[in-house]
């Protein structure tokens, strides 16, 4: 009995590719896009691309390591997006860069919350972060840092250290909360688009 795999090799769709680990990683954050992380498997990421089920293997040790590359990507297409200014948007304001990055930042999970789950919920961020999830991790952080000296040189290291927690703390929980259905702004009950603009302003009162 032919299986689904043979069957689609049979269609012309050879196990050997130029660029296999990149299908790879395609279908894998395709899947992951779709239907989040919890039933991405070697075997299934297999069929979805018509290769053996031992092909993956060649490109990534095992599931965790898969996911992990996922998850990167996921952060190379989130930075891309939360560093892009809005060419409509005006950018006189000196707070311009951290308002369009963490507005851009909570767009992003909310357009790909299986994504966000993967990068941020994840076996990849407990019960300890992945070395390489702390690495792309840090590249935002580092604009955060970047931007808060440059806007807050009145304060000390350690009250501008406060302030990046209590920020980051803001935008990461409404981002979060709103992915999960929680956010609770009674009377008006504003919608996330409405609201998250507002919370990133609020949220950067605190450099004043």
């Amino acid at each position: 009995m032919e299986t689904k795999v043979e069957s689609r090799e049979r269609r012309g769709k050879p196990s050997h590719r130029e660029d296999l680990r990149g299908e790879l990683l395609a279908a894998a954050v395709s899947y992951v896009t779709r239907e989040g992380h919890e039933g991405l498997s070697m075997r299934k990421l297999a069929e979805e691309i018509g290769v053996s089920s031992a092909a993956p293997y060649h490109h990534f040790p095992d599931r965790r390591a898969l996911l992990i590359g996922v998850a990167l990507e996921g952060y190379r297409l989130m930075f891309i997006q939360a560093t892009t200014l809005d060419p409509a948007s005006p950018q006189d304001d000196e707070y311009s860069t951290l308002f369009h990055t963490f507005v851009g930042f909570i767009r992003f999970a909310r357009e790909n919350s299986n994504m966000f789950t993967l990068m941020y919920e994840s076996e990849l961020v407990r019960p300890v972060l992945a070395p390489e999830i702390a690495e792309a991790q840090t590249i935002g952080f580092k604009l955060i840092r970047r931007e808060v000296a440059r806007l807050a040189k009145h304060l000390t290291e350690e009250q501008r250290a406060v302030r990046i927690a209590t920020i980051w703390s803001a935008i990461f929980g409404f981002a979060l909360q709103s992915n999960r259905s929680m956010l609770r702004a009674h009377p008006l009950e504003p919608t996330p688009d409405d609201l998250a603009p507002e919370v990133v302003r609020q949220a950067l009162r605190l450099i004043a």
